[in-house]
């Protein structure tokens, strides 16, 4: 078993490790948040980074169509890397890798073992949730379509609080009956969902598979965060910024290589990318609110999950409170102190319970 410092020890020295090797054999191509990054607020709810040295990343492949894209074993995959050093701890069906070139403090991968595509399943929604809430990582999910460049299920695990995390949380619309929450003055379409609602979590990310709808996912101690993504990234997208619109900028973190680019971006160019690379959830999970394929309720499986088909109605909907950011900053804080849950007297949102957060698989440290 190992504990977030554990795992942020193992970083820091894979960081120190690399700094004096060779481009070419290093685990780590530098620290995100060295100083050579450059960094500043943005309009209060983003920020803006400068590093010419992410400019460096091999690009994506920009042919990607379909969501659920089956496994190609002929391609890349994570138990490809060519340095098992790159492995930083092992759980028993996933890896947590470093991520040659970061965005954020503490930028790692956790990995599948099993050769399965980039699709969100009940399997790896159960790992992800269980694991962040343990270490007081965050995580964020790319689906294929929506920033991913490896078709091998992967996540990124990021050592900070991001900003979109941060914002106040007010009442949301019901999802499948049930209710959500959202970030307070937010441009973008976002459904933010409580720990505990794991399985309509799932559910949720099954109706955007079979609606072929590309999604970002952000997992913090309390919260879910699910953003639907417009299938084809709109044109004026690429006037306003010259990277794809991903995980890392609904987060709230948008990184650019060029002074000039630095320059150019401005709060209302952020607030418009992050409105016109966002959607709504398909209208079968909003209207009225009430409707569940039996199916989709089924486990998953790592293939991903299954498709809408029969209806079902729920009874009567739950009330749910706002929800003041304080929370989860204390509760992350809290968590990266060592301190036992039973300890916490924290409110804790959306009816998430300590039980609920104690939950752990063995981890073991790579060697």
């Amino acid at each position: 078993m190992v504990d977030g410092d554990a795992l942020r020890q193992r970083f820091r020295d894979a960081v120190v490790e690399s700094s004096s090797l060779p481009p070419a054999n290093r685990l780590i191509m530098y620290d995100a948040c060295d100083a050579h990054e450059v960094s500043e607020p943005l309009g209060g709810r983003y920020r803006k980074r400068l590093d010419a040295r992410r400019g460096n990343k091999p690009k994506k492949s920009d042919d990607q169509r379909d969501v659920c894209t089956p496994f190609n074993p002929a391609a890349f995959n994570f138990t490809k890397i060519s340095n098992q050093r790159e492995i930083l701890a092992r759980l028993p069906e996933y890896n947590v890798l470093t991520n040659r070139f970061p965005l954020f403090p503490g930028h790692m991968l956790l990995t599948a073992k099993a050769l399965v595509p980039q699709q969100l399943s009940a399997t790896h929604l159960s790992a992800i949730a269980p694991l962040v809430s343990h270490c007081g990582f965050s995580a964020y999910f790319n689906s294929w379509c929506a920033s991913a460049s490896v078709n091998h299920f992967h996540c990124h695990l990021i050592d900070e609080l991001p900003p979109v995390a941060q914002l106040r949380l007010v009442t949301g619309p019901h999802v499948l009956g049930e209710p959500t929450l959202r970030p307070a003055e937010y441009s973008g379409s976002c459904y933010v969902f409580g720990a505990s609602q794991l399985g309509l979590v799932g559910r949720v990310v099954a109706a955007m598979q079979a609606e072929n709808q590309p999604h970002n996912l952000l997992f913090t101690p309390l919260h879910i965060y699910v953003w639907p993504k417009p299938l084809q990234r709109p044109a004026r997208s690429f006037e306003l910024y010259p990277e794809t619109v991903g995980g890392p900028e609904l987060l709230g973190s948008f990184t650019v290589y060029t002074e000039g680019d630095y320059a150019a971006l401005s709060a209302a160019a952020a607030e418009e990318l992050v409105r016109i690379n966002t959607a709504p959830l398909p209208k079968r999970l909003l209207s009225g609110g009430d409707v569940l394929s039996s199916e989709e309720s089924d486990d998953a499986s790592d293939e991903g999950m299954p498709p809408l088909k029969q209806q079902r109605t729920f009874g009567r909907k739950a009330a749910v409170r706002t929800c003041q950011s304080l929370d989860s900053v204390s509760l992350v804080n809290f968590l990266r102190s060592g301190s036992g849950l039973e300890a916490f007297s924290g409110p804790l949102p959306l009816a998430m319970s300590k039980s609920q957060m104690n939950l752990s698989g063995p981890l073991e440290v790579g060697s």
